[in-house]
């Protein structure tokens, strides 16, 4: 099933938001992200798969699923105890680096795997919530949205993980205060445009006058008969045109068939012709 995720993001135009398969996609894997319980590393690390494809796919939409996920498992991690986090159950401890190994990026091979280091997932969750950092930094909300987030990660106990993990975590500090620079303008209704008094056009009738009435009647019948003038010329033109359509049609169909006949005639002459040197070559040999 998450290869068939991978195929959607290059099978798909990704910028439509209203497409038929991805659309219902990202709402089904937001609402798995929201109430599905994490239990272990491997829930953990199909989530953070999961975070990041939605954050990959939504192409700067908002998507407060996967925002929920990354703040309540780094609120997990911290050890804060919130009464939205009632369905993670991992340990904090289980993300802690073994032996001071560098962690590595989770790959697509390492999410069924059962000895991922803890800290590869941590190291993936942090690079997943700077991707979303970044993904998010031009909204007005954006420091609401990731306040919690900042302030949680900064009371995690950096003796206990890598320094890459730790460097990492200071690196987030730094985005979130190089992004909540913006000011958040105030509420404002909505611009609408006045709505324009309905004017009504004055109606205004034609006066004739007794002594000019002939000449004016005289005027109109001469503009009348103008305009019927080339009204009928027009029609002429337009019968004229379809006459010599139909005209050009009918010759280019005689001269189709007679082309046809032609070959025909051409084509049976030519049979007859092989058949002749056909005989005259069969007499020359029987002589032979």
């Amino acid at each position: 099933n998450i290869i068939y995720l991978y195929l959607m993001e290059r099978l798909y135009p990704v910028t439509d938001y209203k497409h038929p398969i991805l659309t219902p996609v990202l709402m089904v894997l937001g609402w798995a992200l929201s109430t599905c319980g994490i239990r272990t590393i491997a829930d953990l690390k199909l989530g953070l798969y999961i975070s990041n494809f939605i954050i990959r796919i939504s192409k700067g939409r908002y998507s407060p699923d996967a925002i929920y996920f990354l703040s309540q498992t780094v609120h997990r991690l911290a050890g804060k105890s919130c009464e939205y986090v009632s369905n993670f159950s991992f340990k904090s401890s289980l993300l802690t680096s073994e032996g001071g190994t560098r962690p590595q990026p989770l790959s697509f091979t390492s999410l069924h795997s059962k000895d991922t280091p803890g800290g590869d997932v941590l190291f993936g969750l942090l690079c997943t919530v700077r991707a979303a950092m970044r993904s998010y930094h031009d909204y007005t909300g954006f420091s609401g949205v990731f306040h919690s987030l900042i302030q949680t990660l900064q009371t995690i106990d950096t003796s206990q993980v890598h320094s890459d993990c730790s460097s990492l975590i200071s690196t987030l500090s730094s985005l979130y205060q190089q992004y909540s620079q913006k000011t958040m303008p105030f509420l404002r209704y909505e611009n609408n445009k006045p709505v324009s008094i309905k004017m009504y056009e004055p109606k205004f009738g034609e006066v004739w006058v007794r002594e000019r009435k002939t000449k004016d009647e005289t005027t109109h019948l001469k503009r009348k008969i103008k305009s019927e003038m080339k009204g009928a010329v027009r029609e002429i033109r337009k019968d004229s045109k379809f006459i010599n359509r139909l005209k050009h049609k009918d010759q280019s169909d005689s001269d189709k068939a007679r082309k046809r006949k032609v070959n025909e005639i051409m084509g049976f002459l030519s049979k007859e012709q092989g058949e002749a040197n056909d005989l005259k070559y069969r007499k020359k040999r029987g002589q032979a």
